[in-house]
């Protein structure tokens, strides 16, 4: 990979993906909806970046308004696809709401091979393998369907960009990831909330959701995602995470553990839960592992 686009570069993947490619030298062009000021873009995404206020049903004009901004393609683009809207979260709005993201996706796959990319790497979510998994397997529990237009938007979505991929001919790459945190816990997703809490000290109210997650920080997502644009393989889907999948109240009572100085252990049932948070194939194919864990969170926190 010699230059990058992003797409969602505002979101909190997209964001430290940028700044991770830019502190390597990449050229990288970010996108997203919010406005930034072009003398602040550089210290926002990083000294490589350009920046484009552009929203996903604009994505068409992507191609013409390249035209005017320093970025241009090498030899080895690569587009990455982060951008997502919900309603007042990602995650919840009507179903057509939803589909409108994966129509814009497949467009964005059409507009990556007129501007010169390579390869296309599209971000989805665990909840495309538990839909799935629900709908082929009898048996298999609701608890994981409170997301059911968000899921079946993704799964949409990854299908649409595929096809469109073969069409266009160039290379794509699917990715999933389950639960990613930043180290310092910032964007208060209730996760987050939740573990600052334990930090802290403070009552938090325990879930109920016996559904399983799989957590892993920020920083190795974006060495996941360098990895993957290099050595990822056409056609291919990639778990991001560590694989040690468990409810959110076996996380939190590790979390506490770990905080009282105590070793942790993560539940794991293969059983159940292997086929979709494998994370083999990626192994297999970039070398990566994650390198951080829960006590990372700790051990910075009480550094500071």
């Amino acid at each position: 990979m010699d230059s990058a686009v992003i797409t969602g570069a505002t979101g909190l993947i997209g964001l430290a993906v940028a700044r991770y490619l830019s502190g390597l030298g990449i050229p990288t062009l970010c996108m997203g909806r919010r406005a930034i000021s072009q003398d602040k873009v550089r210290d926002h995404f990083g000294e490589t970046s350009e920046y484009i206020r552009l929203s996903m049903d604009e994505i068409n004009s992507l191609a013409d308004i390249i035209k005017s901004c320093s970025w241009r393609p090498g030899n080895n683009a690569v587009f990455f696809h982060f951008a997502w809207s919900g309603g007042n979260g990602l995650a919840d709005g009507s179903l057509e709401n939803q589909l409108n993201n994966a129509a814009w996706a497949a467009e964005a796959v059409r507009v990556a091979k007129i501007i010169g990319c390579t390869k296309f790497v599209n971000s989805g979510s665990i909840q495309e393998s538990i839909i799935e998994r629900h709908v082929t397997e009898r048996g298999c529990p609701d608890t994981h369907l409170d997301q059911l237009n968000y899921a079946l938007a993704k799964v949409a979505s990854r299908d649409m960009c595929k096809m469109k991929a073969y069409i266009e001919r160039i290379d794509y790459v699917h990715t999933r990831i389950s639960v990613p945190l930043a180290s310092d816990l910032s964007r208060g997703t209730y996760i987050a909330c939740t573990l600052r809490k334990i930090m802290e000290g403070e009552v938090f109210e325990h879930p109920r959701n016996e559904s399983l997650y799989d957590l892993i920080l920020l920083e190795d997502v974006t060495r996941a995602y360098f990895e993957i644009a290099n050595k990822g393989l056409n056609k291919c889907d990639y778990f991001i995470g560590p694989g040690q999948p468990a409810p959110l109240s076996h996380h939190f009572e590790t979390f506490k553990h770990l905080m009282n100085g105590e070793n942790g252990e993560v539940y794991l049932d293969r059983t159940k839960s292997h086929c979709i948070f494998d994370t083999r194939p990626l192994y297999d194919d970039t070398g990566f592992l994650p390198a951080l864990g829960l006590k990372d969170i700790i051990s910075r926190a009480l550094s500071v």
